[in-house]
């Protein structure tokens, strides 16, 4: 509960900020093909939004302070010592009647409690159908760390959005932190799988009824 209101508390404060400085978000990027544009940001933020308050900025860099996991751009997240928000989003088209599948590489140093840098911070993965509803597909708060280093992460995307027609899906890596935070979430090299969805059929042999796994 108490991290709950911790997190809601700064999403509040970070849009009273916002609306003070008159901070204007990018334009959410147009929906493209299936494939993630430019997945290792070695483009810039070519393809991506980014938003960050209060005072704006590129989370999508290549500074070598926290190098890349292939290449040199990779998106910062984060870690800016202001309470606020960071976030990259992407919109992208689902096919129909497939299983998306994200995939992304995650490096979040663990920060002890003892350390001035220890603060909040929540990274939270989340994927928008066209109706506009969210759905949180990944959270991780101070404790979860990489040790360093880069680590693959595989996310399913719910029955959400498994359609029968292609739609519109709109990915979003956001950070969530106070002012003692001053550890970044970094994100690179992300792709979209899609699979065939299992589906149970009835199947009827010599008048014995029983199902089988069916691949659609």
């Amino acid at each position: 509960m108490r991290k709950k209101a911790r997190r809601a508390g700064i999403l509040a404060a970070s849009t009273v900020l916002a609306a003070a400085a008159a901070f204007v978000a990018a334009p959410s990027a147009s929906a493209g093909t299936s494939e993630i544009a430019n997945p290792g940001f070695e483009s810039g933020n070519a393809s991506w939004s980014e938003y960050v308050t209060p005072f704006g900025g590129h989370p999508v860099n290549t500074s070598s302070a926290w190098p890349a996991h292939s290449g040199v751009g990779k998106a910062e997240l984060g870690g800016t010592g202001y309470t606020g928000i960071s976030r990259v989003s992407q919109q992208i088209t689902v096919p129909a009647y497939k299983v998306p599948v994200l995939t992304f590489w995650l490096r979040s140093d663990v920060v002890r409690a003892d350390s001035p840098d220890f603060g909040f911070r929540q990274l939270v993965v989340e994927a928008t159908a066209e109706n506009g509803q969210s759905h949180e597909l990944h959270s991780r708060m101070n404790k979860g760390g990489t040790t360093g280093a880069y680590e693959k992460v595989s996310l399913t995307l719910p029955d959400a959005f498994y359609s029968t027609s292609p739609q519109k899906v709109t990915l979003t890596f956001m950070v969530i932190e106070d002012n003692r935070n001053r550890m970044p979430f970094l994100i690179d090299d992300v792709s979209m799988e899609y699979r065939l969805k299992l589906i149970s059929r009835p199947i009827i042999i010599s008048g014995t009824d029983f199902t089988r796994p069916a691949v659609r």
